[in-house]
């Protein structure tokens, strides 16, 4: 009797290191499609499906609707009725470790949407500045002035 572990379950295990479960992202939110890459690498890039596209569908996510929207702006998402982002990577040679590349983009994208942004405050320009501007600003209308052709007065 074979008592080692089943490769598929050592692969659970593995990918349940690499993509923790995020309270935030349920799996039915997530899908997963492979293509074959473009690019050098001969044989080996016509023949496997490493390029990896990430869909995120951002109605399923569990976040607040500010954070949903400033995703959608930060993943630059042209057509807003899809409602889904698409993370695409094919940098590195294995499937792997380009679906870690966009589970990582994708963990980054939500952290950074969560964060709010900080609000400017308005200040008003200083006494010298404006005083700078203004002599500035004269001294241009006078090399300006005398470019003009003299008036015959």
């Amino acid at each position: 009797m074979d008592h080692s572990p089943s490769k598929h379950c050592l692969l659970d295990r593995v990918a349940a290191l690499y993509f923790p479960s995020h309270p935030a992202i349920p799996n039915n939110a997530l899908s997963w499609q492979f293509t074959q890459a473009r690019g050098p690498g001969g044989q080996h890039v016509n023949k496997v499906a490493t390029a990896v596209s990430l869909r995120v569908s951002v109605d399923a996510l569990h976040v607040k609707p500010e954070v949903r929207q400033r995703m959608m702006e930060l993943a630059l998402v042209s057509n807003v009725n899809d409602r889904e982002i698409v993370i695409r990577s094919s940098a590195q040679r294995s499937q792997w470790q380009n679906r870690i590349a966009a589970w990582n983009r994708l963990l980054s994208l939500l952290d950074e949407a969560s964060r709010t942004p900080k609000a400017r405050v308005r200040t008003k320009p200083t006494v010298a500045s404006k005083r700078k501007r203004l002599n500035l600003k004269r001294r241009q209308a006078l090399t300006k002035a005398n470019r003009r052709r003299p008036t015959l007065d």
